[in-house]
């Protein structure tokens, strides 16, 4: 299944994506709760699947066009956002950087989320806008203390994810919180893909383009740490719970260790791709 959350900003609702078409969930069946969220956290998932087995025949009422309807992130409202640096071979030999001993964490503000389609703003303030591609991950259900073997089941769904970063900011206070959390940091989506979808995640292409040139291009099998461990590391110092976003880290290719480095400016337009996830287009504002 691919669920996505659209409609008006602050207003979205859960839907299940079928080629041209949105399944409007809420329409279908008034008990599931009115955001992807919110269905993670009541265990709802298998009324989506039950939905999704007989979507062919849904009365045409119950679904709008995918065509001039807004995408948000898919889950547009998590309790947190982590990251991963320096977790793809690739991008720690680009820096003349080992990877770590022990995975890299940074978070980012739950409200850098822009959907599909939307701008990336580019404040007066940064001169040094620059991109990554990432790989991330939904969690679908509470984890605390969960071993490697189970930690996947942890997992509801796979999106691309873009960590847009002001690299001035980012490198001038000597933290990376606050460059690389303004408003709009963080395009998600263009869907959630669940498990079933996407099959081993860490054997997927992934790449990126500025307008229609590829800025990077590696593999999902280049990460260090791999989502099962992840899963396992986080849940082990805090609670994931339902909706929080992880995002896994991005390989080679970022502007900043160009030679010499290409930042994005106002204008350009960012595609994001990941293999079986699609790809996610937004411009720099």
């Amino acid at each position: 299944m691919k669920l996505v959350s659209f409609g008006p900003n602050g207003q979205e609702k859960p839907g299940l994506l079928l080629d041209r078409r949105i399944v409007d969930l809420t329409a279908v069946d008034g008990s599931l709760p009115r955001s992807v969220r919110g269905i993670f956290e009541a265990g709802a998932i298998d009324a989506v699947r039950r939905i999704a087995a007989s979507a062919d025949s849904l009365d045409s009422s119950k679904t709008v066009p995918l065509a001039g309807t807004r995408l948000g992130a898919p889950v547009p409202n998590p309790s947190k956002i982590i990251c991963l640096g320096l977790n793809y071979k690739d991008h720690a030999e680009e820096q003349n950087r080992q990877v770590p001993e022990q995975p890299l964490l940074f978070s980012k503000a739950p409200t850098v989320l822009i959907g599909d389609g939307e701008p990336i703003p580019m404040p007066d303030e940064v001169k040094k806008l620059d991109h990554e591609v990432e790989l991330a991950f939904v969690i679908g259900k509470t984890a605390r203390n969960v071993s490697r073997e189970n930690a996947l089941d942890h997992v509801a769904g796979y999106g691309v994810f873009m960590d847009i970063s002001a690299r001035d900011v980012q490198f001038r206070e000597k933290q990376w919180f606050r460059g690389k959390s303004f408003d709009g940091f963080g395009p998600f989506g263009p869907c959630l893909a669940t498990p079933d979808e996407v099959g081993d995640p860490h054997d997927l292409a992934i790449s990126l383009k500025v307008n229609g040139t590829i800025r990077q291009s590696s593999n999902t099998g280049q990460m260090t740490y791999k989502i099962d461990f992840i899963v396992h590391y986080l849940s082990h110092s805090m609670t994931l719970v339902p909706g929080d976003i992880i995002a896994t880290g991005t390989p080679s290719g970022v502007g900043v260790f160009a030679s010499p480095p290409r930042f994005l400016q106002r204008g350009d337009l960012v595609e994001a791709t990941i293999e079986k996830l699609g790809t996610l287009t937004n411009p720099v504002a």
